[in-house]
Order: C-alpha cells, then sequence, then structure tokens
C-alpha cells in the first residue's frame, strides 16, 4: 500500500501519540521517563521526514530519537532509587551512557553526511539564483532545510550536555566512594571521555550548520 505524502503528518502523530497514551496511571518518574521518549521521537520523526521525505525515514527517526529522549528522561536520583545494590545502579548507567553514545553518534554521522549535501545543494543554489537561474522560493525552501536540520543538530547537542552532566557526576560520585582503580569507576570515566567526543561532534554540526544558515541569503 502506498502512503502518500499528506498522510505522513498523521503517521507521525499516531506514533507519537501512541508512546505518550500510556502515560496515564503511571508515577511521576515513569511519566518523566516517557516523556523524555516522546520528546525524543517527536524530534526524531520530524528530522527523519526532512532528510529522507519518506515515511521509512520518520519511523527510522523517531525510533532513534525515541531512545535518545527517554536516556535523559530521569534524574540520578530516580534512577538510582530503583536499585538496592549499589553495583547494579552504577552498571545500569554504564549501559545507559553505552546506548546514549552509540544512538547518538549515529544521529550526529547522519547529520554529518546531510551536512555536505547541504552544502554542495547550497551553494550551487547561490550561484544559480545570483545567474538568475533559480527561484526566490527555491533558496527560501532551501534555508527552511537548513533551519530543520539545525534544529535537531541544537537538540543533539543539548541532549548529549545533559547525559555528559548527569554520566560525570556518577562518575566523581563512584571515584570518591570507591575509588579510581574501580572497575565500575574505569568504565564510568571511559563513558565521559566518549561523551566528550560525541559533544564535540554534535557542537561541530551545530557550528557547520548555523554558518551554512547565516550565509544562505535570499
Amino acid at each position: 500500500m502506498t502512503i502518500h505524502y499528506s498522510s505522513k503528518p498523521l503517521l507521525t502523530a499516531a506514533l507519537i501519540g501512541s508512546l505518550l497514551s500510556g502515560c496515564a496511571g503511571m508515577n511521576d518518574q515513569q511519566t518523566t521517563v516517557a516523556q523524555g521518549a516522546g520528546f525524543g521521537a517527536l524530534l526524531g520523526a520530524v528530522a527523519g521526514q526532512a532528510i529522507g521525505g519518506n515515511t521509512r525515514s520518520t519511523l527510522i527517526g523517531a525510533a532513534a530519537g525515541g531512545l535518545i529522549g527517554a536516556a535523559v528522561g530521569s534524574s540520578i536520583a530516580e534512577r538510582k532509587a530503583q536499585y538496592v545494590r549499589e553495583e547494579d545502579f552504577l552498571i545500569a548507567e554504564i549501559r545507559r551512557n553505552q546506548q546514549f553514545i552509540g544512538e547518538a553518534d549515529a544521529e550526529n554521522r547522519q547529520l554529518y553526511a546531510e551536512i555536505a549535501r547541504l552544502d554542495r545543494e547550497s551553494r550551487r543554489l547561490a550561484q544559480e539564483y545570483r545567474a538568475g537561474k533559480a527561484s526566490r522560493d527555491a533558496m527560501t525552501r532551501q534555508k527552511s532545510s537548513l533551519e530543520k536540520q539545525l534544529a535537531k543538530a541544537k537538540q543533539i547537542n543539548s541532549l548529549t550536555e545533559k547525559q555528559l552532566a548527569d554520566a560525570n557526576e556518577v562518575y566523581n560520585e563512584s571515584k570518591q566512594k570507591r575509588g579510581p582503580r574501580d572497575q565500575y569507576t574505569q568504565q564510568l570515566e571511559s563513558n565521559v571521555v566518549q561523551l566528550k567526543e560525541t559533544r564535540q561532534k554534535s557542537s561541530q554540526n551545530v557550528a557547520s550548520l548555523q554558518k551554512m544558515y547565516d550565509s544562505t541569503s535570499i
């Protein structure tokens, strides 16, 4: 069955609605996580549609965005309260960091590729526009595409900052209580290093898109 373009916003809305409909009857912690997942899915769905222009891209974007959103949807204290043993909490935090890094890095790679494409397209359009071969509407659409990708890049960067802050706090606490040679402390330290690299990539994407957006004059 072919899904026409006009039905895609409804599909996206239905997807987000299904993620958030389970909030009724949840406690505050569960609701916070669900809302984080929903927000992340909304971000991913919009970005997926903007990049791929098709339903598959929308669904992939929503899935990835949901994982990132859920990863930052609860506080350290709330997460810690779920575990009796400190070791179990630390293991969960390490896995949480690793999951976030994997998803965020995938989003950053996708954005990096999209930035290269948009840069080539923007340069071509700018030349054609100056030569009178491209319309103002084409330039307006290009700037709108850049704006959407910039919004996504900024959100990924913001989520990465939050994840890094959480990971750093848990790492410092573990280092103080368990010592720097503890296996969990060392794994958390590795997470922090990786998250800093992820943040650098997301920051670079923001800077590249912002420069491109600012230079696109209509």
